[in-house]
């Protein structure tokens, strides 16, 4: 009988355990802790009890009270799980505070009553203390928590001094000690007070913890949900629609400019090919953003257009997850756009309706003035041959600003090929040194390399014929007047300089320096750098300009080289 008793008591401890954790990893949701032990300790204990055959027990003192203790104990659990299931709760549904003070007590109780069955004097068992205690950090304040644990020591050195000191008779293995009971009472009671007192201090401190993790989990509960709640209003006021996708172009999100741009609904999980014309699923995701404009027929039959980028979604991790597509209605600033391109035609096209009207002004009334000079006969021959000489002139001049007018207002279709550079630049000093006009202006060349360029030879003459023509009037006024050409190549192709020592040009002459009819030169049609232009863009050459008032000006083309073009007679 003391062999099987003693190991009942032995294995008392680890069975408790696995019956609470038994009834706690069957619970779907967190448990009240305080009544899950109890109700898991006192139906334990008593199946326990009555596995024991009748005769191990039976001269245990007490052993009714205690079994009808157990019983109440374990009617009373029953009977709080019934009123939560009752009140639509779960059975170990966490109490109010009252209540859960009294579940606590319970608890005290159970432990006191089954160290004093099993005997006050086996201090393996003032481990039990620790449960209560623990199950207070869950639903107490820290001072209530340091009174469990106190209240559990006392409880204890109590049911000691009782049954040691035979003030209260024997109950179960708990009988009172004939001798030395005082001292053996003060080792029991700090040997209990050293179990209990270190326990209940690492639950007041896990307590601390628990409520600083509580505390930063709110915090940051209640940043994540400011940042959630300012996502959502950014996203809701922008006027631009935003819809995000998956990587096979389903719709997650969409925002309400989106649907208001689109004149739908955006339901997710629907692929978004089916509202814009975009099939982002084969999107490249290179870390670039891809641009696109379209037009699409609303459901009420009107044509919109729209435009935007579709860029990848990233998580944390840098992996996409999908895709991002920015858009907005450009329906009204199309037609703005529109509008504005055919009132700056209209203006180019009154500008130079009155620049060439200006320009022909003055040779047509040359003109004029002979014809009614002729009209008057009766003059001598040398007259007659100035005014005809003067008719040729202005003749030639009034054809010149035509055929330059009708280049620029309807340039021709040319043909970019390999030219060899050397070539061309020998036609061009063969012309400037047979013009009468330059005589007197030094023009300097560096060396030209044996290089192809990309170009149109007519254009190519008309574009430096210009500059070298504005560069003479501009330096016609200078004592040394000299004009300076240099070539070199580098990496983005050959750049040519043209600069000269002349009058340069002031702010205001800059800003309208490719503009027709603005010349500031006495000479010529004012179509001159104009034509450069044309030139230059139609070849796909690049023209800089940089010019100071009285120093000079110096123009920069960056002309592509040709790729694989042989050298002359190779």
């Amino acid at each position: 009988m003391d062999s099987a008793k003693g190991q009942l008591a032995s294995s008392l401890p680890l069975m408790l355990r696995a019956n609470l954790d038994s009834t706690l990893k069957t619970s779907p949701s967190p448990v009240f802790l305080p009544l899950a032990f109890r109700f898991a300790a006192s139906s334990g204990l008593l199946i326990l009890h009555l596995a024991f055959p009748q005769e191990a027990h039976e001269a245990i003192h007490g052993e009714g009270i205690y079994l009808l203790s157990l019983a109440a104990i374990l009617w009373e659990s029953a009977w709080e799980m019934a009123r939560n299931l009752a009140a639509g709760q779960k059975a170990f549904s966490a109490p109010t505070l009252p209540w859960i003070r009294w579940n606590l007590a319970l608890d005290l109780f159970l432990v006191t009553l089954l160290i004093a069955y099993q005997g006050v004097d086996q201090e393996r068992f003032v481990t039990l203390y620790i449960f209560p205690v623990l199950a207070a950090a869950f639903y107490l304040s820290t001072t209530e928590i340091i009174a469990m644990g106190v209240l559990a020591i006392s409880a204890h050195g109590t049911s000691l001094l009782l049954f040691s000191s035979g003030l209260v008779p024997a109950f179960g293995h708990s009988v009172p000690q004939e001798a030395d009971w005082v001292e053996r009472w003060r080792v029991l009671m700090a040997l209990s007070a050293l179990q209990v007192l270190p326990a209940t201090l690492v639950v007041v401190v896990i307590r601390k913890y628990l409520e600083q993790l509580r505390s930063n989990l709110a915090a940051s509960e209640e940043a994540a949900l400011d940042l959630t709640v300012l996502y959502s209003r950014v996203v809701d006021s922008m006027f631009s629609g935003l819809i995000t996708t998956d990587l096979e172009g389903r719709i997650t999100s969409a925002n309400p400019a989106a649907e208001q741009i689109l004149h739908r609904i955006l339901e997710q999980g629907h692929p978004v090919e089916a509202v814009l014309p975009l099939d982002v699923a084969r999107i490249e995701s290179g870390g670039r953003d891809h641009r696109f404009e379209a037009r699409f027929l609303t459901p009420e039959g009107e044509i919109r257009t729209f435009g935007g980028n579709v860029a990848p979604l990233k998580a944390s991790d840098s992996q996409q997850t999908g895709h991002l597509i920015l858009f907005q209605d450009l329906t009204e600033l199309k037609a703005l756009e529109q509008r504005t391109r055919i009132s700056e035609r209209l203006a180019a096209v009154g500008e130079m309706s009155a620049g060439l009207a200006h320009e022909l002004r003055n040779p047509l009334a040359s003109i004029l003035g002979c014809v009614q000079l002729l009209r008057k006969g009766n003059q001598a021959a040398e007259m007659t041959d100035r005014i005809l000489t003067i008719l040729s002139r202005e003749s030639e001049r009034v054809s010149g600003i035509l055929s330059n007018f009708l280049d620029v207002s309807r340039p021709r279709d040319i043909t970019v090929q390999p030219l060899y550079l050397p070539t061309l630049v020998a036609e061009l000093r063969s012309s400037w040194e047979t013009d009468p006009r330059g005589q007197g202006v030094r023009l300097v060349m560096g060396p030209v390399p044996k290089a192809w360029i990309l170009g149109e030879p007519l254009c190519f003459h008309q574009v430096f014929t210009n500059l070298l023509s504005n560069a003479r009037k501009a330096v016609g006024a200078r004592p040394d007047p000299s004009i300076l050409i240099t070539f070199a190549t580098d990496a983005q192709g050959l750049q040519i300089q043209v600069g000269d020592n002349g009058t340069g040009m002031n702010a205001e002459q800059m800003a309208t320096l490719f503009v027709p009819f603005s010349s500031g030169f006495q000479e010529g049609t004012g179509l001159g750098m104009s034509l450069v232009y044309q030139f230059v863009q139609q070849m796909g050459w690049d023209i800089q300009v940089e010019s100071l008032e009285g120093e000079g000006t110096v123009v920069t083309l960056l002309v592509p080289l040709a790729a694989g073009a042989l050298p002359e007679g190779a």
